[in-house]
This record gives C-alpha cells, sequence and structure tokens, in this order.
C-alpha cells in the first residue's frame, strides 16, 4: 500500500510543479496544511477521498489519473 500513496505523491507532485504552484499555494487552494501536502507527495501519509477530490480539481486532473497514472473513459452508451 505504501508504493501505492508514493505513486500518487509524485504525480501530485509533479502536476503542481507543472501548473507552476508552490506547495503553500497549493495546499491554500485545497485547504491542507503546507506540510500534510509534504507528506502525501513524499508518500509518507495517505489521503481521504474527499482529499483526493479537492487535489484533482486543483490540478484539473481526474481522480483516476492520481491514483493510477491513467485517465478514466468515458462510458460510451
Amino acid at each position: 500500500m505504501k508504493k501505492f500513496y508514493y505513486d500518487a505523491g509524485i504525480r501530485i507532485r509533479n502536476l503542481r510543479e507543472e501548473g507552476k504552484f508552490t506547495r503553500e499555494k497549493f495546499s491554500e487552494i485545497v485547504d491542507i496544511s503546507p506540510k500534510f501536502l509534504y507528506e502525501i507527495e513524499t508518500g509518507q501519509k495517505g489521503f481521504s477521498a474527499d482529499t483526493l477530490y479537492r487535489i484533482s480539481k486543483g490540478l484539473s486532473v481526474s481522480c483516476e489519473y492520481i491514483l493510477s497514472g491513467k485517465e478514466c473513459k468515458k462510458n460510451q452508451n
């Protein structure tokens, strides 16, 4: 499970840096502490579904991408 959070944290950090957000600014946007964001990005801590949702919205990516590195495909009915 730790590798799962580590990999998700790497994706979050890379996306945050691509978006030119400092850790402090992005943590304000998603309403978590900079320390907690650091712990997420380094895989030291997990996160709730609510935190994942706020992070994904702040980075304009799907929760699926953060969790797996793959974009989700919409169902074609």
